[in-house]
């Protein structure tokens, strides 16, 4: 008897959530005209920190030197940051950072 109490309320709660689900939401309000115009952001290289600034440049360094891979790069910042030594530093050896 409980599992047919069970059960009972079971289809009760689906019938009563399933129509909620499909209900279809009122579409956004139109913008008003009083509404302030947003200005434009600033180009990126203002947004960044200058450690950030000097990394992009660093990335440009090492496109323009034949290190376009996502691993080649991740390497040359491990050497940068002395996480990697050795053999796969040889690049980094190559091309030292700019200043």
């Amino acid at each position: 008897m409980a599992l047919r109490g069970s059960s009972a309320a079971a289809v009760l709660l689906a019938l009563a959530v399933v129509p909620g689900c499909a209900a279809q939401q009122a579409p956004a309000p139109a913008p008003t005209s009083s509404a302030v115009p947003v200005s434009s952001a600033p180009p990126p290289a203002q947004t960044l920190a200058p450690s950030q600034q000097r990394n992009e440049r660093i990335r440009g360094m090492l496109y323009t030197a034949g290190c376009t891979s996502n691993s080649c790069v991740q390497a040359y910042f491990a050497c940068l940051d002395g996480y990697l030594t050795g053999e796969a530093c040889q690049f980094f050896r190559d091309h030292p950072p700019p200043p």
